[in-house]
Order: structure tokens, then sequence, then C-alpha cells
């Protein structure tokens, strides 16, 4: 929002109710090139789609999975590639309208009136950052406004209709909730880090504005497993059994720096099966997720229930 404030994409903020504007000049050819990428990913979709309604098992797959589990998968991701080609489509095209018909400048002019109404002067240049804020929350709400019917869709009918989805509508849109808050609360003070960086980095503003970056970006990365995913999911310590001293055992074998294990509770939300790894250096961990194996993550004695209780 600074650049396109300094190259003058947007002109002063218009008195209310604000009005759409016309788009930049080069909006057109960005839009284009939007139409140009999703052409291509809806190509390989459909190339995926003709794979998928094949019916014959592959024989390389006989050996692993039984015919029935074959075709149930095969379901599974037949409903996947409809849903994603239906959701690409529409939100390309409501993208492509929204930037054509000037959405980015009247969106500016909408920031604009809300900052006016807390009593600062959007056309100040000390306001600029904050402006900038409110522009980036406005856009993100319509974005995430836009997304949760796709994402509720997803969950609950096409995961449930193949059984996979386990999370309630309550603990959905509790997630909703708490990724929207994360997204303002931390992202928005980086932006405005990044813009204060602009502002003040002189003719190489750009080599500061990339430090800062990956610096956050390498902050995100080790606050988000530490501080962040534990308030969606339980992380609980593998306990000891023939598992972790394999797990172990295959990680020294290997080199691998591992420092802890642990099991999250995924069943809260999908009987999908997963597994991961995160860290830096010599600082690494692996994540199991519960769905993997129950007999092999809890202890005896324990059902997933009592576990997920303590």
């Amino acid at each position: 929002s600074l650049l396109c404030v300094k190259m003058g994409w947007f002109s002063a903020p218009p008195p209310p109710p604000p009005t759409p504007e016309a788009p930049p000049p080069f909006m057109e050819g960005f839009v284009a090139f939007m139409l140009a990428v999703w052409a291509f990913e809806l190509w390989l979709d459909v190339r995926q789609r003709k794979k998928l309604l094949d019916k014959d098992m592959p024989d390389a797959l006989k050996k692993v999975m039984s015919g029935d589990e074959f075709e149930q998968a095969r379901l599974y991701s037949l409903d996947k590639n409809s849903y994603k080609m239906l959701e690409d489509a529409a939100i390309t095209f409501k993208s492509a309208l929204f930037y054509v018909m000037g959405g980015l400048p009247w969106m500016w002019g909408i920031s604009s009136l809300l900052l006016s109404l807390i009593g600062r002067d959007p056309k100040e240049k000390d306001n600029e950052i904050v402006l900038s804020m409110v522009f980036c929350t406005v856009y993100y709400t319509k974005e995430t406004l836009e997304s949760l019917p796709w994402e509720m869709y997803r969950e609950f009918v096409l995961e449930e209709r193949h059984g996979f989805n386990k999370q309630s509508l309550s603990l959905f849109l509790m997630d909703q909730i708490k990724t929207y808050l994360l997204m303002v609360i931390l992202g928005m003070p980086a932006l405005g880090g990044v813009i204060m960086v602009i502002q003040m980095g002189g003719p190489y503003f750009y080599l500061y504005a990339w430090g800062l970056c990956m610096g956050l970006i390498m902050f995100f990365l080790t606050a988000y497993p530490n501080f962040i995913a534990p308030l969606f999911n339980k992380f609980t310590p593998l306990h000891d059994s023939p598992l972790k001293t394999a797990i172990e055992d295959l990680a020294k074998l290997n080199k691998f720096p591992l420092t802890r294990l642990y099991v999250v509770d995924g069943s809260t939300r999908s009987s999908h099966s997963n597994a991961y790894f995160y860290g830096f250096g010599a600082n690494k961990r692996i994540v199991l997720y519960d769905t993997l194996n129950t007999k092999l993550l809890v202890p005896e004695g324990k059902d997933r229930a009592a576990e997920g209780k303590e």
C-alpha cells in the first residue's frame, strides 16, 4: 500500500461514501497474468482428473492396498479435484473483477474513512503506516469472509462425506477466530515495521526491507511450533516405547539431531494421518499425529480419550 501511494496509484481519499476509482494502468496486465496462471493450473487439474476417472488399479498398488481401498482413495481424490477446479475458478474470476473494477482504490478510500473516524487525518504522512495497516486489515477481513463458505463446504461436506472430518462447527469457528486475531495482532505490526524501513531506508531501502523480512520469517518459523501451534492443538511427549526407541535409533543412524518427539491431537479435527519435523540446526523435533496408530502412540491401559484429558 505504501508503494501504491508513492507511485500515485491511489488519489486522496474521497469523501464518504467512497466510490470506485480507475485501477492502476498495469492492472490489466496483472489480471491477464493471473488468468493465465489459473488456465495453466486448470489444464493440470483436467489431466489429473482424466487419470482419476480410470478405475483400473495400477499393478504397483496391488501389493500395498486392496481394491476397495483404492476405489475409496480414487473417489476421494476425484471429489477434491472437482472442488479445487470450482473453487479456483470462482476465486480467480472474483478477484479479477475486483481488481479491474477498481476494488483496491475503493478499499483504500474505505480505510481512509475508517481512519478519519478515529480523529486521524489520512492525508498526513505521519499516518501513512497506520493507514496501510488499516487497509491490509480491511482487505484481509474481506478475503477471510469470502473464503469461509468454501472452507466450511470442504470440511463439513467433502471431508464429512468420506469420513475424515471430526471437528465440530464450534471448533471450526474458534480456529477461524484465532487465526484472524493472530494475523491482525502479529501481522499488522510486522507490516508496519516493513513500511517504516521503506520510509527511512533511503536509496537502499529494499536491502533493509529484505533483511527485516528475512528476520521476521525466521522469527515466525521459530514462534509458530512453540507458541502458535499449541493454541490450536495439544502436543504431548511420546511415551517410552519400542516406537520411540526405533525412531531415535533411526535418527542417530542418519545423524538427524532429534531432540524431542511429540504426539499431536490431530484426531480432534480429522482422521487423516500425518507426521512432520521442524527446527533449526541441532534442534530438530518430530511430531506424530495420534491418528497414525493408537496402540503405538498411547501407553497400554489408556485409550485416546483418556490420553487427551491428561
